[in-house]
C-alpha cells in the first residue's frame, strides 16, 4: 500500500503527494495522517514535500489549516467553511516527525490559546473571527489537543 501511494498519488509537477491515485496535484491536510498511521514515514522525502505543501497551499492564516480547497476539491456543500482545528493538531505531528520541535511547540501553543475559557475548542475556526463554527465542543479537536500534546513533549524529552 505504502508504495503504490507513493507512486500513484505523487505528483511530480505540483512536488506532493495528492488525494488521488493519479496524483492531480489536489491536496487534503487528511495527508498529514499518512504517517500518524503508519501508512507513509513522517520523515520520507515526498511526505516533508507534502506537508510544506500542505502548510502553504492549505493555511488559513495563523496556524490554521482548512482541510481542503473548496475551488480545487468541490464537496458539493454550500457555504463556506471555517478551518478545521484537527488538520492543525496533525500538522503539529508532522513537525515534531520531522525534527522541527520549535515551529511544533509554537504552533501547539498557538492552537491551544485559541480554546474558550473553560479550555474547550470546536470542530472549526473563523479564520479571519476566530469565532468557533460547526461542532463545539469537538472530541476530535481535543483528541488532537492530547495526542499532539504528547509527541511534542516525548520528543522534546528525547531531546534532552
Amino acid at each position: 500500500m505504502r508504495e503504490l501511494i507513493l507512486e500513484q498519488s505523487w505528483d511530480e509537477d505540483a512536488r506532493t503527494l495528492s488525494v488521488y491515485m493519479d496524483g492531480g496535484g489536489v491536496l487534503d491536510a487528511s495527508l498529514l495522517n499518512l504517517p500518524l498511521r503508519r501508512v507513509v514515514p513522517v520523515d520520507h522525502p515526498r511526505m516533508v514535500t507534502t506537508t510544506r505543501a500542505v502548510a502553504e497551499r492549505l493555511s488559513a492564516g495563523g496556524g490554521l489549516l482548512y482541510r481542503y480547497l473548496h475551488e480545487e476539491h468541490p464537496d458539493g456543500l454550500p457555504g463556506d467553511e471555517g478551518a478545521f482545528v484537527l488538520c492543525s493538531f496533525w500538522m503539529v505531528d508532522n513537525l515534531v516527525g520531522q525534527g522541527r520541535l520549535d515551529e511544533a511547540e509554537e504552533l501547539y501553543d498557538s492552537l491551544c490559546s485559541r480554546a474558550s475559557p473553560l479550555g474547550l475548542l470546536s470542530e472549526q475556526i473563523d479564520p479571519t473571527t476566530g469565532v468557533f463554527m460547526g461542532n463545539a465542543p469537538q472530541a476530535f479537536s481535543h483528541i488532537g489537543t492530547i495526542a499532539s500534546g504528547v509527541n511534542l513533549e516525548r520528543a522534546r524529552s528525547a531531546a534532552r
